[in-house]
């Protein structure tokens, strides 16, 4: 028997059959076996259950005909319910799915008496499951090809699915390092938070948000390297490429606005911050871009008189003529801008530093200025790095004009 190395821990069971069906027993079997913990459900939790409950589960296993509603017994292999029963099962289900989804990225194995192309089909049916279907986070396979096998089942998909593989091999590091935070604390003096709280209220900043900041810098600061290699998915990589070039750039650029740039939506509203874009729209046609490079603290401390200062922020159309692909940079940055590239939306911008503007909270809510989200660390600190070179340099004498027309000498040439 396979032993547990990526999903182990507490797996979640839901089948009607549990207890009365030889396969699924045998599956719970295998996961106690192999020193997992099991939790059997034999009904899919009610809508207004907390889902936040499952949110350090391993892995889910569902069956996706949960069986006769009347009598509970779970369906022989083939037999569906009538028409109208079997459609309002099937968008219960797809509704647990997506809710889960909004609590816990952990993968879903889908194992079915029947055929795993039917309700494959059903799945892909909602838009919102399409892509989960498609990149694997939902699998689904038929309980008689995992019986004895799951954990070899289990593993052996992880290894082949690059972005479960990195989640569990992170998730393990990150939360040994969080353990080990608090309990070096704790051992320090179990009222550590309650210092630092006090601390982040005298400096007159949120507490809760300079809280969060700090764990997180203490966890990472604490996490090892990362036991993990991807080198044997570049060739895969390259052959998406080739497949679709435009579909795989369209990805690569949703990768690269995720590494940077962090929607409004999840950020905290009234909490403002360096790298904070804004969007004004002047009329149907014309919308402009400011990006805030106020101070972290000053922005913290603010209030609806709060002033950001504004630069603007410009597109830039000819971004694939003007990349260095020898340095992996965009060409020809000048000093009175700063470049990020596939910022928002595939689009690169250009921050010009030319002009600051500012701009309280309130003349931002007044004159149709809306939040589109953050430039993300090390990208805005760059941007405020530059900047700031920008407002202190010297003024230089120009090269004299007569040095224009220089013919070069046949030594500097022969030099080149």
């Amino acid at each position: 028997m396979t032993a547990p190395d990526l999903f182990k821990g507490i797996a979640v069971v839901i089948d009607n059959g549990i207890g009365k069906e030889d396969s699924i027993d045998r599956i719970i079997q295998n996961i106690r076996d192999s020193g997992g913990h099991a939790i059997g459900l034999t009904a899919l939790p009610k809508a207004d259950y907390d889902l936040d409950h499952f949110s350090r589960v391993s892995f889910f296993i569902m069956d996706w005909n949960l069986g006769n509603s009347d009598t509970g017994e779970p369906l022989e292999a083939g037999i569906r319910l009538p028409e109208t029963l079997n459609k309002a099962m099937i968008a219960d289900n797809i509704e647990f799915l997506k809710r889960l989804s909004r609590s816990r990225h952990a993968p879903v194995f889908i194992f079915s008496n029947e055929t795993p192309e039917t309700v494959v089909d059903e799945l892909k049916e909602d838009p919102d499951l399409l892509k989960s279907v498609e990149e694997s986070h939902i699998l689904v396979m038929s309980k008689g090809d995992v019986v004895d096998k799951l954990y070899a089942v289990l593993e052996g998909w992880a290894q082949n699915t690059p972005s479960v593989l990195t989640l569990k091999k992170w998730e393990r590091g990150y939360l040994r390092a969080a353990n080990e935070l608090f309990i070096d604390l704790h051992n320090r003096t179990p009222y550590w938070p309650v210092l630092l709280w006090q601390t982040f209220g005298a400096d007159e900043v949120p507490p809760e948000y300079e809280m969060n900041r700090l764990l997180n810098r203490l966890v990472e600061s604490r996490m090892g390297l990362l036991d993990l290699d991807l080198a044997g998915f570049l060739g895969t990589v390259d052959e998406q490429k080739a497949k679709n070039t435009e579909a795989y750039l369209a990805s690569m650029n949703r990768v690269l606005e995720g590494e940077r740039f962090l929607r409004d939506d999840r950020l905290k509203e009234n909490i403002f911050a360096p790298g904070d874009i804004f969007i004004r729209t002047v009329d149907a046609n014309t919308k402009t871009y400011w990006m805030n490079v106020r101070a972290e603290c000053d922005c913290l401390r603010g209030n609806d008189d709060l002033q950001l200062y504004l630069l603007q922020v410009k597109p830039i159309n000819d971004v694939a003529e003007r990349i260095d692909h020898t340095f992996g940079i965009v060409k020809d940055e000048r000093d009175n801008e700063a470049i990020v590239f596939a910022m928002m939306d595939g689009v690169t911008f250009s921050i010009k530093f030319k002009d600051l503007k500012a701009k309280s909270i309130k003349q931002l809510k007044n004159e149709n200025f809306a939040r589109a989200g953050r430039l993300l660390p090390p990208f805005i600190t760059r941007v405020q790095q530059r900047y700031a070179a920008y407002i202190q340099r010297p003024g230089m004498p120009r090269i004299p004009s007569a040095f224009e027309d220089v013919p070069r000498s046949e030594e500097a040439s022969a030099a080149e």
